[in-house]
């Protein structure tokens, strides 16, 4: 029991040290300017100089990767792998963000039935959408590890890259019901995206309209990413120098 508890402690603690405001202030700067930053020169590159001259309508974005496609396949590799780790503080504060004070209310003696269902409601959609934001991370860094001209045998790259779109559409979706239940530091117009948009392009992917191409549907399921991803964590930046 006594270990228990102070294992306990120490997640708290180590849990606490990660999602720091100020460290999270400084990997949401970084994290955003690395990444777009560095996919927009990666796709400059590969445009320019590539021997296919890359677009996306006809690449896909883990192309950027590969020599066969662009001259720097190692840029997508490392900003992939250090917007991952960079991901890791901002993630645990928004899950600190969306489920704040639900554990507390839940195991208050005063709430009713209705109440504690409620609150165990938003608890587990929010601990589901935890994890699916840590796997996104998994799978991010995967991708830049095991990027297509390194793919190995197991198709390693191909297997990331569904743990990473995967992760994300499912912690949109997760986190934004959370938001539509409960008073948060986000919007709920935001809630609601989160829940319909990534869904979305994933399923315009998986089955693309008459005369579009997959890839281009693999950059829409980018792009719905960023509309939730962004915003979130500039709501985020604001929260933390206002407090």
């Amino acid at each position: 029991m006594c270990d228990n508890k102070h294992l306990l402690q120490d997640f708290k603690l180590v849990y606490n040290k990660i999602s720091s405001p100020k460290l999270v202030k400084v990997c949401i700067i970084l994290a955003n300017s690395i990444f777009l930053t560095g996919l927009l020169i990666g796709v400059i590159i590969a445009f320019l100089f590539g021997p296919e001259s890359y677009n996306i309508w006809d690449n896909y974005i883990s192309d950027l990767g590969s020599f066969r496609y662009t001259p720097a396949p190692f840029i997508l590799d490392i900003i992939a792998m250090i917007t991952a780790v960079l991901l890791i503080p901002i993630f645990f504060y928004l899950s600190k963000e969306i489920l704040s004070k639900e554990v507390p209310l839940l195991l208050n003696s005063n709430q009713d039935l209705s109440r504690k269902v409620y609150h165990l409601t938003i608890i587990i959609f929010g601990f589901f959408g935890f994890i699916a934001l840590l796997f996104t991370v998994i799978g991010l860094f995967g991708i830049g590890l095991f990027s297509e001209d390194r793919t190995t045998e197991l198709g390693l790259h191909f297997l990331f890259s569904i743990v990473v779109f995967t992760g994300l559409t499912f912690a949109a979706l997760f986190n934004g019901v959370v938001i539509i239940l409960k008073k948060t530091i986000f919007p709920k117009l935001m809630g609601l995206y989160m829940m319909i948009g990534p869904f979305t392009a994933g399923a315009l992917f998986i089955f693309p309209p008459p005369l579009y191409t997959r890839p281009f549907f693999e950059w829409m399921m980018l792009f719905a990413a960023f509309l939730w991803l962004i915003p979130g964590a500039l709501i985020m930046f604001k929260k933390i120098i206002k407090d």
